[in-house]
């Protein structure tokens, strides 16, 4: 069976024949986008899902699945499978064809968003589909932006909104239920599923790449903020390489709390497993019988009797701030009925932890609206988990879940890490204690040491230093006889373990290089070290390329160029990428020169905003912009162009780094070659003693020539101890 790797950097495609969603392709707009929503029917209709107004609590799944060993290039299919060990996928209706979607359930409707690729790989159309799931009919918009297509998505009943891990960057989207329009809620990590409990706590799970299993963290659906629970223990089917993994989903089932899998293992065989949200393990249920390959997996909850309670309100669940292994939960009783009715009363109310069949705490009779508070204090160290039901004659509500870490936390990151540099020219690094556990439990600044951590080549991080007492570290052992820049971690040490990294800070260490500086990135490797890349928003980046995805364009010279990824990722990303320190200190006119990619296509309505910002960094302190240093890339249609920026206000610095900053309007690359920064003569050429009848040329600017020029212009000429402009026709 042909499989496709996803990651939120692209897809690989084996084999060739199988379509799937390419690198942080941008969507091109290829149609007008509909005033009104289109009307599609689910082919081939099996079936009609049944009204069933029975409360049966059954872990009952829908999802689509892409693919199968039957039938390895689709259609794709809307299935159901009851969540078990023996799932038996029973096929609703055939979709339209696709190369991949993620969808949820969400007001009542079947909410997924499906995208098409073309032979290269590039997506060609989006759309956002509403599929009524009685009679399988869909309203579909198009739209003209990709954002929204996601790994996977999730419905978070607390909020009313659906979550999705966008597949152009590691991003928590927000996606409208009616529209599909979506934005950015903050940056994550570059998770393969997403899955919001009955609380609102979302979970998710990425691909550890040092040993392809499976790891379960929690979401925060604010900041984007991930915590560690466990690793699944299941290793993920991945491509050659270990970096990126295939298509996967997962979701709650609101019939038993738990927290269901559908992913195909090492393999390549597809499966269903169970996770336990409390440790991040997975337990294997049983393979799909024609290895499905399922997508935007979904729970539709069945109907309560309208007379049965509704969910318990204002649920809250605090641990001991002490750390004793203890939870308070309070909440109220429920005020309605599950139709809305006014409750009457009600038979009890129940506390389940984890998975538990047998309540630990019942309400006999209580009244309803009642407020309600109880202390487990029987809470294990780690997360806890707890599911509240009500009772009355009619039958069940909904289980409402919430969970609370208790006991001794792990530190957060230290904050405010700065770095300076002192007399001997060392590093030294200061940063404040952790006040909140990652887990938000206060911590006891006191009881924490430290990890100091450095990466000096970016091949991973070393322990420098440990057993830290206080909130400051000289780095001693770094070589300071060439240049370099080292970025270093922070890391907090409780007794309950190792905590979060600190962001990481970089300084330049070792002397500074002298003009005139010169590099063309000759076969894509530059001359000089270190070149600093920093990504500053959205995943924003910059490499080394001897070609460019779109303008279509090899290097000015020498095949090697930098490349803005502008093409490939969202609008909003941000990357500088610095020149190693150089020193203007016998400096009287310093110069930047450099070509640029100027493209305007504003003439076929391609007219993005993409644009680079020079800037400067002067002893090691923040990048600033220049004067003049801005450059839109549609603002000419001269492709590669010599362009000049004047440093003169920089004369006399002794340590100076240059930062190229890419903008990205979800359009273009931009594209950077031959960077040059001299000292410009003001007058006449600063230019070594010439031998008698020996000749020099060079440009108006003061640029050597290698010989006689061979083109027209105006040019400086130096013979002897004589010099003079001289035109050429």
């Amino acid at each position: 069976m042909n499989k496709i790797f996803i990651t939120a950097l692209g897809v690989i495609m084996m084999p060739s024949v199988c379509l799937g969603f390419s690198g942080n392709e941008k969507l091109r707009p290829v149609a007008e986008k509909p005033a009104k929503m289109q009307v599609n029917t689910c082919s081939n209709m099996d079936r009609v899902i049944k009204d069933n107004k029975a409360a049966k609590k059954k872990p009952d799944f829908y999802g689509i699945v892409l693919a199968s060993a039957s039938r390895p290039a689709g259609p794709p299919v809307l299935a159901k499978f009851r969540a078990g060990y023996s799932p038996e996928p029973e096929t609703l209706g055939t979709l339209p064809q696709m190369s991949g979607c993620s969808g949820t359930y969400s007001s009542d409707r079947f909410c997924y968003m499906d995208y098409v690729t073309n032979s290269a790989g590039g997506i060609t159309a989006v759309n956002w589909n509403r599929m009524d799931m009685e009679t399988l009919v869909s309203e579909t918009r198009s739209l003209d932006y990709a954002l929204g297509v996601c790994m996977d998505m999730t419905y978070d009943v607390t909020s009313d909104k659906i979550y999705g891990i966008s597949a152009l960057a590691d991003v928590l989207v927000e996606i409208d239920p009616l529209t599909g329009d979506s934005e950015i809620v903050a940056e994550t990590l570059p998770f393969y599923t997403l899955s919001a409990d009955a609380a609102g706590q979302l979970y998710a799970i990425l691909l550890d790449t040092s040993n392809a299993e499976g790891v379960l963290y929690t979401v925060n659906k604010q900041t984007g903020t991930a915590l560690k629970i466990g690793s699944t223990g299941v290793k993920m089917y991945t491509d050659p390489s270990g970096t990126m993994s295939y298509y996967q989903t997962a979701a709650f089932s609101s019939a038993d709390g738990n927290l269901y899998w559908a992913v195909a293992d090492k393999d390549g065989s597809s499966g269903i497993y169970r996770i336990d949200v409390s440790t991040g393990e997975a337990v294997y249920l049983a393979p799909f019988p024609d290895n499905q390959d399922f997508v935007a997996l979904f729970e539709m909850p069945e109907a309560l009797n309208p007379d049965a309670p509704g969910g318990v309100s204002d649920l809250v669940a605090k641990a001991d701030p002490s750390g004793a292994l203890s939870v308070e939960i309070s909440f109220k009783a429920p005020s309605l009925t599950a139709g809305g009715a006014a409750l009457e009363s009600l038979s009890s109310v129940n506390i389940y932890r984890g998975k538990e069949t047998e309540a630990a705490q019942v309400f006999d009779a209580p009244a309803p609206e009642a407020s309600l508070v109880w202390t487990d204090s029987e809470a294990q160290d780690g997360i806890n988990v707890y599911r509240i039901i009500s009772v009355n004659e009619a039958g069940e509500s909904q289980a409402v879940y919430v969970s609370v870490y208790c006991g001794e936390d792990l530190p957060g990151a230290p904050t405010d890490v700065s770095i300076s540099i002192n007399g001997k020219g060392e590093p030294v690094l200061s940063w404040k204690a952790p006040a909140k556990g990652v887990n938000g439990l206060d911590m006891k600044p006191e009881k924490l040491t430290y990890k100091v951590y450095r990466d000096l080549t970016g091949a991973g991080a070393v322990l420098i230093g440990e057993n830290i007492t206080g909130t400051a570290f000289t780095d001693e052992t770094i070589s300071l006889s060439t240049q370099s820049y080292p970025y270093y971690y922070v890391m907090a040490v409780s007794s309950a373990g190792e905590g979060l990294q600190s962001l990481p800070v970089g300084t330049y260490c070792g002397p500074a290089y002298p003009l005139p500086f010169t590099e063309s990135f000759k076969d894509t490797t530059p001359s000089s070290a270190p070149w600093i890349l920093q990504s500053l928003a959205l995943g924003g980046a910059w490499e080394l390329n001897y070609i460019s995805t779109f303008p279509g364009s090899g290097p000015y010279d020498d095949d090697g160029m930098l490349v803005f990824i502008g093409f490939r990722s969202v609008e909003g990303a941000e990357a500088r990428i610095a020149t190693p320190q150089l020193t203007f200190e016998n400096a009287t006119n310093p110069e930047l020169k450099f070509y640029f990619y100027y493209l305007d296509m504003a003439d076929e309505d391609l007219l993005f905003n993409d644009y680079m910002v020079v800037e400067a960094s002067v002893d090691g302190g923040e990048f600033m912009p220049l004067e003049g240093g801005k450059f839109v890339q549609h603002d000419a249609n001269t492709r590669w162009t010599e362009c000049t920026v004047p440093l003169k206000s920089l004369a006399g610095k002794k340590k100076v780094a240059i930062g190229f900053h890419g903008y990205s309007g979800g359009g273009f690359d931009l594209l950077v070659d031959n960077i040059r920064v001299i000292d410009a003569p003001t007058s006449g050429i600063a230019a070594p003693i010439v031998e008698e009848g020996e000749m020099r040329w060079y440009t108006l600017e003061g640029l050597p020539l290698d010989g006689a020029p061979t083109t027209s212009g105006i040019y400086i000429v130096r013979k002897g101890g004589k010099t003079q402009k001289v035109l050429i026709k």
